[in-house]
């Protein structure tokens, strides 16, 4: 073949490769091409082929035997690629494993180069006596990387990991991003750096192995006071970790009683997440614990300290911190309201003193769609995230709603169900308004029932709830059925 054809050859399958590069990047599919050893090789080809290259080696046989070779390799390179990875990664066979392909292209390599090299009239059987003496020394000195060798065997073909999957061994854990015929890589979660561990330590060692997207299960224990009694705080913690978003449902998380310590009852908690990384897990752990704390604040519980002495003293809070709010700055917020601004001041000094200010963490839920409820909450601090999932599945996220507006109102109202699940998105305070706050005010002011139902109805207007192109009988309507509803709940709860 002359230099032209040779060149418009290798040009031609050069960028084949880099076409097969770009759509490897495009699709995880499609298996990664060899690019540098066939051009390399493709190249040596063309330049065995160059007219001058004539005058300057008088053997024309060497350059023959030099660009056999170099097509030679290219050759299987490209057809172990086309032949066994494609195929493979289109799922239309089972490939072998990465070494055994890699050490079968060697020993047909080296078989064919034998060929060629006696076809060229290469005297094999002085170069094979030359050669014994230096086989046996680099043989012996290379114990210890043959033993990688046989692990790297040992791992492909019994296959107890593959690329991509978490493991553990020893001390050391991270992704499996590369299985060669020497060594193991890992990509660790917490720093980013490669931990490259010989094949045969892994050979030897016990791995932990867990498969991306299944299930990853989380421990942890945290320790509570003796005067909260157990079965309370196993439905608390229970109902924290259920209500995080990276939580999964099946596996169910659980709690138990793990042992009792000097100063505390110490429980198990488990959990089940997706995302297998260090960082992931630590982080959900963290969250979750930092919501417990929260949980308990809001009941009045806490994480008791170990007994010692010198045991330090639970700092007070600040006198701003709206969680010391007195009856005075609670009346002030309810008059930002728009349900309650319309009270008298003796209604609103009566109702004040019976709400409550609450406090939630940053990603914990308040409230959640479906389950009932008996309270409304207005903003002090903090934002939250008001999202309803319809009944095609599909997520429908609000504007957030920030310091005074109020939420889940219906409840005073109704015993409806939630319709919408509300979410903190940073450490959140809180007044929450129960149902039986107001009872005390609708026994003195029967009218109050009225008012209240009016205003509701007023709002649900305004957020768009209700639609706002019926017609104003239609809406008379709801407004009467609204504060018959309303007449009909606290007659129960009044006991009437």
């Amino acid at each position: 073949m002359t230099f032209g054809l040779r060149l418009i050859t290798t040009i031609v399958i050069t960028l084949l490769l880099a076409v097969s590069h770009q759509r490897n990047l495009l699709s995880s599919r499609w298996p990664k091409p060899p690019v540098r050893l066939p051009v390399l090789a493709l190249l040596i080809w063309v330049g065995t082929a160059l007219p001058f290259l004539e005058k300057i080696i008088s053997k024309q046989a060497s350059l023959t035997t030099i660009g056999q070779l170099a097509l030679l390799y290219a050759t299987l390179s490209l057809g172990g690629w086309l032949l066994l990875e494609i195929p493979g990664a289109l799922g239309w066979w089972h490939p072998p494993a990465k070494i055994l392909r890699q050490l079968s292209g060697l020993i047909l390599a080296a078989i064919l180069t034998l060929i060629i090299l006696q076809q060229a009239g290469v005297n094999l059987a002085g170069l094979i006596t030359t050669s014994a003496l230096l086989t046996g020394v680099v043989a012996f000195a290379a114990q210890e990387p043959l033993k990688d060798i046989f692990g790297g065997l040992s791992l492909q073909l019994d296959q107890p990991f593959k690329e991509g999957d978490w493991i553990q061994i020893g001390e050391d854990c991270g992704q499996v991003i590369m299985l060669t015929l020497m060594n193991t890589y890992l990509r660790t979660g917490m720093d980013g750096c490669t931990l490259i561990i010989p094949n045969d330590t892994v050979a030897q060692a016990t791995i932990r192995r867990v498969h991306l997207g299944t299930p990853y299960g989380n421990c942890f224990e945290v320790g509570l006071d003796y005067g909260f009694p157990p079965s309370q705080a196993l439905s608390l913690l229970l109902g924290v970790v259920n209500c995080h978003a990276s939580v999964l449902t099946k596996p169910a998380p659980k709690a138990w009683v793990a042992s009792f310590e000097d100063s505390y009852i110490c429980y198990g908690i488990q959990v089940w997440h997706r995302d297998i990384s260090d960082v992931k897990r630590l982080s959900i752990r963290g969250e979750l614990m930092e919501q417990i704390w929260y949980a308990l604040e809001r009941i009045g519980q806490s994480i008791p300290y170990r007994v010692r002495l010198g045991s330090p003293k639970p700092q007070p809070l600040a006198a701003d911190d709206p969680m010391c709010a007195d009856a005075q700055r609670k009346v002030q917020w309810l008059t930002s309201n728009a349900l309650f601004k319309d009270l008298s001041q003796a209604q609103l000094d009566a109702l004040a003193p019976s709400t409550r200010c609450v406090r939630f963490a940053k990603g914990e839920t308040i409230i959640r769609q479906g389950e009932s409820g008996d309270c409304l909450y207005q903003m002090i601090t903090g934002t939250v995230e008001v999202s309803q999932t319809n009944s095609q599945g599909q997520k429908i996220t609000f504007p957030k709603l920030g310091q005074h507006e109020i939420f889940g109102e219906m409840a005073l109202c109704t015993k409806q169900p939630r319709n919408s699940t509300v979410r903190a998105l940073e450490e959140s305070v809180l007044l929450e308004v129960e149902r039986r706050d107001l009872q005390p005010l609708i026994d003195q002011d029967q009218g109050l029932v009225e008012k209240l139902a009016r205003l509701v109805h007023l709002r649900q207007m305004e957020v768009g709830t209700l639609n706002q192109q019926q017609s104003h009988s239609r809406k008379l309507h709801s407004q009467r059925r609204l504060i018959r509803s309303m007449h009909r709940l606290y007659k129960v709860i009044r006991g009437d």
